[in-house]
Parts: C-alpha cells; sequence; structure tokens
C-alpha cells in the first residue's frame, strides 16, 4: 500500500488506460496469429517417427502385436507436420508381399514408397523412409474346432419354461493360432448378455469374446431359447412289474401312484393317462436288501418337464 496520496495518483497516471490497455492486447494477439500463420505455413524438412499397422496379412500368419516404429523424413508446412504429431501418427504396411520364410518376416519398403505416399497429405514430399528393409516377429497358425459356448443369464417370468436345450448357431467354429495358444482353449465363449422376464421365444445375434493373436472363421453366433407357459397336472397311474419270471406274481402297496407332471400349457389337453408308464422292476428284488421297490418311468411325453411321484417306493408281496 502507497501511504502517500499524491505518490498513488503519479504511479496511476503511469499506467495505460483501460482503452489503451485493449488495444494492447489486441496488438499482440494480432501479431501472434500472424507469426503462428506464417510458422505454419512456412515448409520444413522433419524426420517423424509414426507407429506401423499391419495390412493385407496373409492366412496363417500372425504378425507380432508389439507396437513398431518407422522413422520418415519428410517436407511439409508447419501446419500439416502438427497434424502428423498429435493426430495422424500411424501408417499402414502391407504385409501381402513380406517374407516369412525366415524366422523373423521381411517387407521391403521400398516396393510400399507409393501407397505409404497416398496416406500423407497432397503437398507433403516423401524423402526418406528409415529402414527400408523392416524385420518384425510372427507367428505361423495352426487349426482347430472349438465348441461355441454361450455366456447367457436368463431369468424366466412366473410360470413359464424353457422348451428345450439353448441352440446357437453354429455351435461351433474354426480356430486358427499359435499352437501354444489353442492347446490351452477348451471352448470359444461369447459376450455375456442377459435375457430378463423372459416369456416368448428368444433369439438373438451374440459376438463372440476376442483372444490375442486368435482368428475366429466367425465373430457372431445367433443364440435362441424356445420359451412356453407352463402348468402342472396330477394323474393317478397303474403301477407294472416287469421282467416278472413265468408263474410268478406280485402285489404291489399300493397298485397304484400319483404323478404330478409340468407341461406346457399348449398341450394339456392331449396329453393321457395312456402316455404314461410307471413300472417297478422285479429284478432289483435280488439287488436290494430294503422290502420297498423303486418306481420308474420308463414312458412319458417329450413335452413334459418334469415329473414328481408319490409315493416313490412301493412294498411288495411275491406269490407263487
Amino acid at each position: 500500500m502507497f501511504n502517500n496520496p499524491k505518490g498513488l495518483e503519479s504511479f496511476l497516471e503511469v499506467l495505460p488506460s483501460k482503452g489503451r490497455f485493449r488495444f494492447f492486447l489486441f496488438f499482440l494477439l494480432l501479431s501472434f496469429t500472424f507469426w503462428t500463420s506464417t510458422k505454419l505455413s512456412n515448409t520444413y524438412i522433419v524426420e517423424e517417427s509414426f507407429s506401423i499397422i499391419w495390412t493385407n496379412i496373409p492366412n496363417g500368419i500372425i504378425p507380432s502385436s508389439k507396437n513398431q516404429q518407422m522413422n520418415v523424413s519428410i517436407s511439409a508446412s508447419g501446419i500439416e507436420i502438427l497434424i502428423y504429431r498429435l493426430i495422424n501418427k500411424s501408417i499402414n504396411i502391407s504385409l501381402s508381399q513380406a517374407d516369412f520364410s525366415r524366422e523373423k518376416g521381411l517387407i521391403d519398403l521400398r516396393g510400399q514408397e507409393f501407397f505409404i505416399k497416398k496416406q500423407f497429405f497432397e503437398n507433403t514430399k516423401l524423402n526418406i523412409l528409415t529402414p527400408l528393409f523392416l524385420e518384425f516377429k510372427f507367428s505361423r497358425l495352426e487349426e482347430k474346432v472349438f465348441t461355441v459356448v454361450p455366456q447367457i443369464e436368463i431369468n424366466l417370468r412366473a410360470g413359464y419354461l424353457i422348451d428345450s436345450s439353448l441352440k446357437v448357431t453354429p455351435d461351433s467354429i474354426l480356430v486358427r493360432g499359435p499352437k501354444s495358444i489353442l492347446d490351452t482353449l477348451n471352448s470359444i465363449q461369447s459376450e455375456s448378455i442377459i435375457a430378463d422376464d423372459l416369456y416368448e421365444n428368444f433369439r438373438k445375434k451374440v459376438s463372440l469374446r476376442s483372444i490375442p493373436e486368435i482368428q475366429l472363421s466367425e465373430s457372431k453366433v445367433t443364440v435362441e431359447v424356445a420359451v412356453s407357459r407352463y402348468t402342472e397336472k396330477e394323474f393317478l397311474l397303474n403301477v407294472e412289474v416287469i421282467n416278472l419270471p413265468l408263474g410268478t406274481r406280485v402285489k404291489l402297496f399300493p397298485p397304484k401312484a400319483k404323478v404330478r407332471v409340468t407341461l406346457p400349457l399348449s398341450v394339456l389337453r392331449t396329453i393321457k393317462t395312456s402316455d404314461f408308464n410307471l413300472v417297478v422292476d422285479y429284478n432289483n428284488i435280488f439287488k436290494d436288501a430294503e422290502k420297498k421297490l423303486d418306481l420308474i418311468m420308463i414312458r412319458r411325453p417329450s413335452s413334459v418337464k418334469k415329473v414328481i411321484l408319490e409315493p416313490k417306493k412301493v412294498n411288495y408281496l411275491i406269490r407263487k
């Protein structure tokens, strides 16, 4: 702070006014703009480093995923150089003419100068590529067929059930990759999906999970689930005895059993008692020391989802 009022006034007088200060800033900004424009419009010779992106990769070959660089001497304007450094930082290199007869791959970049030049701005001049011959690591692929396992979570609406097994199309695919990786795989999994509150047939294309250095013959599969509304119905069935020797009679207690089944509502009226066959096996008498025989359902409609027997075992009396 200034203790002397006259000294403060003298200091303020030497400062530029607000209008002069704004003019000064405008002049400074304008000068900087002209200077920058001049610098960016000038042509410079520079050496830039670019990341390589492999293209036209032959079947059965996987180039190393390690980031590989190449140096390029170019003549370009300042603005073009700025764009190369900030945005266009990679160059596509074709492997269609590469030599894979050695332990490492070899590509002659001189044959790709025109292809590389097309990736720069029209006014950019390509001077020198470094190196002219580029070595890179690669792996040869083996082939193997793997089952596709969909990663799907199904949440059914109350009263609905899945009619049949989950269907995946295709259910297996051809996989190419290094043997060391293929030997570690048991299956190919899809991306995870959720089918929530499902009450009707479901069908969706699902992407397969990518695996580094692995090529899949398909990128997507179709997952289908058939869903129907289900209900319960109860039947009273006679119990038969199978494998009964001639001249032998077996009396069962009880001779009948209740069967509660879960089945699609659409076929409820078509299912009859005669569609089921409930038995006990006489041979089990000699296999089991117990005095009861297990009830066995040897025939039922394919549409029936679940069967509950009551009772599950019956007593018996042998008469000869």
